[in-house]
């Protein structure tokens, strides 16, 4: 069920795995299909809201209109396709991790996860590398990287906020990876933020959106 309101569009599903079928590998990121007539031109930027019955999540992503099929038959519905955008990688890849049963369910649930493009050192063991943040909540972030860690891996995020003096140290897990696509990169569960350092993480998020 697909409802178009200003190039706001929502699909509704009833399960995870009800998304798989509509994923496609088109270009960079790849895209969904939904049912239904596209009204417009192709090539229209859109924001589709993504809502999956049981277990409730909801997924929020921008996209572009990249086909429609206007005319249906008895074996293919009406549908058109919204080609992902690379500047929301991280919802798209907890999404299909979520839909291919990758990850715990409680690993996706939605926090307010804001969009951010931080500068972070990932610290892993003795090592430590430069990566970036893709999107930060309380609960956890996305980190774009093209080397992921493995599940369970346990790690250190030093982020500095801008116009900060201080860095932030969130100390977390990995919680699931993806390795494939321009998106590849890793999804950190954050051990609980108390204190001061979750009021840190509030007025970053502040800034941030």
């Amino acid at each position: 069920m697909v409802t178009p309101t200003h190039h706001k569009l929502q699909l509704l599903v009833g399960a995870p795995e009800d998304l798989l079928p509509r994923f496609y590998p088109n270009g960079k990121q790849g895209g969904l299909s939904v049912d239904g007539n596209w009204p417009g031109a192709l090539g229209e930027f859109v924001t589709l809201t993504v809502r999956v019955r049981r277990p409730p999540r909801e997924f929020v992503f921008a996209g572009q209109v990249s086909w429609a099929r206007r005319k249906g038959s008895r074996q293919l519905h009406e549908c058109f396709g919204i080609d992902f955008q690379p500047d929301d990688d991280a919802t798209i890849g907890r999404m299909l991790a979520f839909a291919r049963n990758e990850v715990p369910a409680e690993t996706t649930r939605h926090e307010g996860r804001v969009q951010v493009e931080l500068p972070i050192k990932l610290l892993h063991g003795k090592t430590s590398r430069r990566e970036r943040l893709a999107d930060l909540s309380h609960g956890g972030a996305f980190v774009r990287t093209w080397d992921p860690l493995d599940v369970d891996e346990l790690v250190e995020l030093v982020v500095r906020p801008p116009s900060s003096l201080f860095s932030l140290h969130l100390k977390g897990r990995v919680a699931w990876v993806r390795r494939v696509g321009d998106a590849s990169g890793m999804g950190i569960e954050f051990f609980d933020l108390e204190g001061s350092l979750r009021r840190d993480v509030d007025r970053l998020l502040g800034h941030a959106r």
